[in-house]
């Protein structure tokens, strides 16, 4: 039979680490890495998809590529992958995400709209 001391040891230490983490600080810090994660991710998952392209990538999206392609999913998770940027590559990174996915959006409509164009043509 598990011992239920432990169990309640173990979490109580989970617990006053998320409490250690919220003092210092860290949450501010956390939900950078986990918006980055989000954007990374999905930059990868467009990057599969292959949306239309712009002829010369944007600022925002150079910024996106850069960090996107630094990544080695095979041997990292994309939390340690961000955890390695200096904090002004983060910076950058987050920054650039919203005008990346509008980008991304906007090509994506335009093309939607283009073939129905050349279908009722």
């Amino acid at each position: 039979m598990p011992d239920i001391g432990v169990a309640v040891s173990r979490q109580a230490a989970r617990v006053m680490q998320a409490v250690a983490e919220l003092a210092d600080g860290g949450l501010a810090e956390r939900m950078r890495i986990d918006a980055g994660v989000r954007l990374l991710v999905t930059a990868r998952r467009v990057a599969s998809i292959a949306l239309p392209r712009h002829e010369a990538p944007s600022e925002a999206e150079a910024t996106v590529l850069r960090v996107m392609r630094g990544w080695d999913p095979a041997t990292t998770t994309a939390a340690e992958h961000l955890e390695t940027l200096a904090v002004a590559e983060l910076d950058a990174f987050l920054a650039a995400g919203p005008v990346w996915a509008a980008e991304q959006r906007d090509a994506a409509l335009g093309s939607a709209a283009r073939s129905v164009t050349r279908r009722a043509a």
